[in-house]
């Protein structure tokens, strides 16, 4: 039980430092990127060996600057690091574990998401629409704190399990990709 309480308090503690003015935007979401690898287990195929990187890409303008690159810096999940790359050749998506969305690339990525239909992507977005246009995961910034909405079509189509810890915390949507 201590692990979900862990979970809840440490996202809703990064949620109130947002809202205290006392965090950036971008350090929420960089901290939710990271914890997110934590609550997610990909298709056995997505990796070669069982070292092989998470690799964390961004479609469109890069919002986070160095934080998100800080923020994983030296971490591991499942003693996989990590690497975080712009994403320059949106056909390259597929080799991408996580692939966050600026909210800018919204026509982008219904194009892309046809290419990437079963290849075990975790897509992140900050688009109201971001889950119905068939994305996993979804920032909602309201009231000045971030909460997330998941498409739990999305996330079985791409043969990913997520947490149930991760999906307490989150408002639940079913939305065919």
């Amino acid at each position: 039980m201590a692990g979900p309480l862990l979970l809840f308090v440490g996202f809703t503690a990064l949620a109130g430092l947002l809202a205290a003015g006392q965090l950036e935007e971008y350090q929420v979401k960089a901290a939710f990127l990271y914890n997110f690898a934590k609550f997610v287990a990909w298709p056995p195929e997505s990796f070669k060996t069982a070292t092989d990187p998470i690799v964390i890409c961004i479609l469109g303008a890069n919002p986070f600057g160095n934080t998100l690159q800080q923020t994983v810096s030296g971490k591991t999940v499942d003693e996989r690091a990590f690497v975080v790359r712009p994403l320059s050749d949106p056909q390259s998506a597929c080799k991408c574990h996580l692939l966050f969305v600026n909210a800018a690339e919204r026509r982008q990525f219904r194009s892309l998401l046809r290419s990437l239909r079963g290849a075990g992507v975790l897509t992140v977005g900050e688009d109201d629409a971001f889950t119905a246009d068939g994305g996993v995961i979804d920032f909602k910034l309201q009231n000045g704190k971030i909460h997330l909405e998941v498409n739990l079509a999305a996330a079985e189509y791409e043969n990913l399990r997520i947490s149930s810890r991760l999906l307490s915390l989150a408002q639940i949507v079913r939305k065919d990709p």
